[in-house]
């Protein structure tokens, strides 16, 4: 339970950064102030615009997996230099989806 107050001097432009900051995250500017102190994690929310990018980057991972799967096999003969280009993206776009989950 928070019953203590604390109070600090702030400029124009840091009270909208912080407020700005804080709207962006989807917390208070108390809470947001709050975390930022005690080197808490703050975590953006996304837009509409990178939540599409999400799924889509999801999509491909799928996409790019199933068909490394299919060059892999013996359905096809096995062509190394794709193989590993395919690899390759595969890794990237896990990379990308991380940053988003973190």
């Amino acid at each position: 339970m928070k019953t203590k107050y604390i109070s600090f001097r702030i400029s124009n432009i840091e009270k909208k950064a912080i407020t700005m900051a804080a709207k962006e995250t989807g917390l208070s500017t108390s809470e947001f102030s709050r975390r930022a102190a005690l080197n808490m994690k703050v975590t953006l929310r996304f837009t509409p615009e990178e939540m599409e990018v999400y799924k889509n980057l999801h999509i491909y991972h799928r996409n790019f997996k199933v068909i490394g799967n299919l060059v892999k096999s013996d359905y096809f003969k096995k062509n190394d230099i794709i193989l590993l280009e395919l690899e390759e993206v595969i890794k990237l776009i896990k990379t990308h989806l991380k940053k988003f989950e973190q």
